[in-house]
């Protein structure tokens, strides 16, 4: 379901909705996602991919499921995909690859064309000998990075460049560790970045040419508690991985878009996307 049809409507009744819009808008703001959304990791660290479920969970910005999938040693199917509003994909690169990068991209291509939302996080960024992700989900320009082998320490939250992003909420710092694993990537065509690591290489952005939203994050999601030099874990990591979910799932607000009718264009389309998806 395409948002851009609702906005003639919207224009048309909007002294009747202007004060439901308005409380709409405040509880968009303040209230947690009733997403449900599956973590869809290839990692080598024992215990990695519960690190990461655990965090994005106890950050209480999702409020539904948070399911983790492992995806060294399979693919899920659309079937899986759609019964949720939001997935984060990563790997290890050479230590645990994904299962199938080409079947795993066609099928996030595929959940993306249904309205579901991604967050494609690292060491995914790398090209095919690397161990990246691939399929339709590049090859279609999904993605909001160009992919990169370059990968290096990039310190911690550096430049914002928009910092009014809903993306960015309650976001007041973020360091890498001593890995600060990350590549050097750069942001494709139709892409924003939203935030930067001190290297100023992007660290953060999205796309919303698509049905469903993708979020690019250029961030390893296994925190420092599981493997030392990995992201401290008393920084807001989970946190933007959290806000990357919910922003991909459409419960935040899209950047520009805090006005009443964006809100109410928003929710309208991700309602509209849920009850095709789990139809």
């Amino acid at each position: 379901m395409k948002r851009s049809p609702l906005v003639p409507r919207l224009l048309s009744c909007l002294p009747r909705l202007r004060a439901s819009l308005a409380a709409a808008a405040l509880c968009a703001l303040g209230g947690a996602a009733q997403a449900s959304v599956l973590i869809l990791g290839a990692t080598g660290q024992p215990g990695g991919l519960t690190d990461v479920q655990s965090k994005i969970a106890a950050t209480g910005v999702v409020n539904g499921t948070v399911d983790v999938f492992n995806a060294n040693t399979g693919t899920p199917t659309l079937a899986l995909l759609k019964s949720y509003d939001a997935v984060l994909v990563f790997n290890d690169t050479f230590n645990k690859p994904f299962a199938s990068a080409t079947q795993l991209g066609n099928v996030l291509a595929d959940y993306v064309d249904a309205g579901g939302g991604v967050v494609e996080a690292g060491l995914s960024h790398a090209t095919i000998p690397f161990g990246g992700l691939t399929g339709r989900f590049v090859t279609g320009g999904y993605d909001v990075f160009n992919a990169n082998n370059n990968q290096n320490s990039c310190g911690s939250l550096g430049r914002v460049a928009d910092p009014q992003s809903p993306l960015m909420r309650d976001i007041d710092s973020f360091s890498g560790g001593l890995s600060a694993l990350c590549y050097r990537v750069t942001p494709k065509a139709g892409a924003s970045v939203v935030a930067y690591w001190t290297n100023d290489k992007p660290l953060l952005g999205y796309r919303t040419d698509h049905k469903g939203i993708v979020v690019g994050l250029n961030m390893f999601p296994v925190s420092g508690d599981v493997q030392a030099g990995l992201w401290d874990s008393t920084t807001d990591g989970a946190r933007l991985m959290a806000n990357s979910l919910a922003f991909a799932a459409g419960e935040l607000p899209e950047p520009g878009s805090l006005a009443l009718l964006g809100i109410a264009a928003v929710a309208a389309g991700v309602a509209g996307r849920r009850r095709a998806r789990r139809a």
